[in-house]
């Protein structure tokens, strides 16, 4: 019986052992670079904002992508609160040959709104073992 125990402890220890070798190795297997740029857009306006990839094109095995994300305007804003339901994102993805990320957002806002602001991230991923 406790030789039972015995092995079912090294078997339960080389299990968890190998499960974080595994996840090492996950997180190691690829590394992302990130540009982060916010904009500003004011009310009734529509604009491309556009980000360029980290090590653009440097790596044949790269990948790339991005986000956009719409946030309230900073306190020290002038004008009444926009809505950001009313802000729309018409097109996003990659512009200039895979060189940059861009989206073109627009804000239904009335002019005399305070400007919302704009989050836009381009990331490269690079597989493991390539640049950093």
């Amino acid at each position: 019986m406790y030789a039972l125990r015995v092995r079912l402890r090294i078997l339960s220890l080389a299990v968890l052992i190998t499960g974080i070798c595994a996840a090492a190795a996950l997180a190691a297997a690829t590394h992302g670079l990130h540009t982060v740029r916010t904009f500003k857009l004011a009310g009734g306006k529509t604009k491309q904002f556009a980000v360029a990839y980290p090590d653009a094109l440097e790596y044949g095995s790269a990948t790339y992508s991005g986000t956009v994300t719409v946030l309230a305007p900073a306190a020290s804003e002038r004008g009444s609160k926009p809505s950001l339901r009313k802000v729309h994102v018409k097109t996003r993805g990659s512009i200039m040959g895979d060189s940059s990320y861009a989206a073109t957002v627009q804000n239904t806002n009335s002019a005399g709104t305070a400007p919302v602001r704009v989050e836009v991230v381009a990331t490269t991923t690079l597989p493991a073992g390539v640049g950093g």
